[in-house]
């Protein structure tokens, strides 16, 4: 048992919000490696893995409910900074979500990962399908944000962080 007294704040350093980094990839075709894009000018990166539950009750559970957890669900959603080029257009990783947000079927799939910056093991990768969301900014004045959710389609896994040494 733990003792009250024995109970001292963690040594470290406290991980922040924004040491994430997030890339995204069309799903190549063939053996090809995806040709991954980093999407620096986001907000709000907000993973999440919903518990896919079975109710597995029995007489022997006397009347109390029992679950198991067969899989996970997975969701994504994040604002981007809309920036324009030198040429007006919208910045590559913008256009790349909006072209499948905008796609049906297999068009409207992206390759994503998304990791910790400083090298620590939370890392994921996964296939989603991309929404384009409302515009969080909508006033008169305010930045041009665009808000997107990424929803797996099949399983999203952790991976070895490509920013480990």
């Amino acid at each position: 048992m733990t003792e009250f007294a024995d109970v001292a704040p963690t040594e470290g350093t406290i991980a922040q919000s924004y040491e994430y980094i997030f890339d995204i990839a069309k799903k190549p075709t063939g053996s090809t490696e995806p040709t991954w894009i980093n999407v620096p000018d986001i907000t709000a990166l907000n993973p999440q893995f919903p518990a896919q539950l079975q109710a597995i009750t029995t007489y022997a559970h006397k009347g109390q409910e029992r679950q198991s957890k067969i899989g996970s669900g997975f969701s994504l959603g994040f604002n981007i900074l809309k920036i324009r080029d030198n040429t007006g257009e919208f910045q590559a990783e913008w256009l790349l979500l909006k072209e499948a947000a905008d796609g049906i079927g297999g068009d409207n799939e992206l390759l994503f990962r998304y990791y910790d910056a400083l090298g620590a093991s939370d890392a994921y990768q996964g296939t989603a399908l991309v929404q384009r969301d409302g515009r969080p900014e909508t006033g008169a004045q305010g930045p041009g944000w665009d808000a997107f959710t990424m929803t797996g389609a099949g399983d999203v896994k952790p991976i070895a962080n490509p920013t480990a040494s």
